[in-house]
C-alpha cells in the first residue's frame, strides 16, 4: 500500500486517505486544523486568511465584501427556488405557522448549481450543495453523516457513481460533468438523501 507523509504531522497516511491543499499532502486532522472552505464560493482557505461573519461562517475576502456590500442593488435577481421559498414563508406567517424548511445552500455563481437548486425547490433538511471538477477517482464528495445514503441511493438506481468521503457536515459535492449531463438524477438523490434522515443544522 502506498503511504504518503503529512505535511503537518509527518505521520505517513494512505494514498487514499489523503488530503491537498495547495499541492501539499495532509492527514484528515491536520487538514481540518488549517484550512476550511469559503461558504459561499467553495474555495480553499488557510484558516489564517478566512474571514468570518457574525454567525460564524467562513468567508474568502472577496465573498465577505460582497455579502458586507452597504451599495447593493435595490431590485436584485431572484431566482425560481427564492421566490417559492418566498411564497411558502409568507404562506406560513399570514397562517401563524412557522417554516423549518429551506433551500438548499449553494454557490450562486454557478449557474449549474442554481438550476439545481431550482429544480430542487424547497427540502426538509438542507444540505450545501458545490462544485466540483472532475476527476478519475470520485464523481461526489459527501459528509459522512448521510454517505450511507447516497451510496444506497447510488446502488438502489444503478447509476454506478464513485462516492469520496467529505469533512464536515451536510455536504455534498458534485462533479462537473455530473452537474451538466446528469441533472435530473442528481435532483432526485439530493431531494430523497435529504428525506432519508434527519440532518445536523447547516
Amino acid at each position: 500500500m502506498e503511504l504518503t507523509r503529512c505535511t503537518g504531522c509527518m505521520e505517513l497516511i494512505p494514498e487514499g486517505e489523503v488530503r491537498y491543499a495547495f499541492d501539499e499532502a495532509y492527514c484528515e486532522r491536520c487538514f481540518d486544523d488549517r484550512f476550511t472552505y469559503c461558504c459561499q464560493c467553495d474555495r480553499l482557505l488557510s484558516r489564517e486568511d478566512v474571514q468570518w461573519d457574525r454567525d460564524g461562517d467562513p468567508y474568502c475576502s472577496e465573498c465577505f465584501e460582497e455579502e458586507n456590500d452597504d451599495e447593493s442593488p435595490d431590485n436584485p435577481e431572484v431566482y425560481d427556488a427564492d421566490r417559492q421559498l418566498i411564497v411558502e414563508l409568507s404562506r406560513g406567517f399570514l397562517a401563524g405557522r412557522l417554516m423549518k424548511r429551506s433551500l438548499i445552500k449553494i454557490n450562486k455563481n454557478d449557474i449549474l448549481l442554481t438550476k439545481l437548486r431550482d429544480k430542487i425547490g424547497i427540502v426538509e433538511h438542507p444540505v450545501y450543495v458545490y462544485g466540483l471538477i472532475d476527476r478519475e477517482e470520485y464523481q461526489l464528495s459527501v459528509s459522512s453523516n448521510f454517505i450511507d445514503d447516497v451510496k444506497e441511493y447510488i446502488l438502489l438506481n444503478g447509476l454506478g457513481w464513485k462516492v469520496n468521503p467529505d469533512s464536515g457536515v451536510n455536504r455534498i459535492g458534485v462533479s462537473l460533468s455530473l452537474r451538466k449531463n446528469n441533472l435530473e438524477e442528481v435532483t432526485q438523490l439530493i431531494i430523497q438523501t435529504t428525506r432519508s434522515k434527519i440532518l445536523c443544522a447547516v
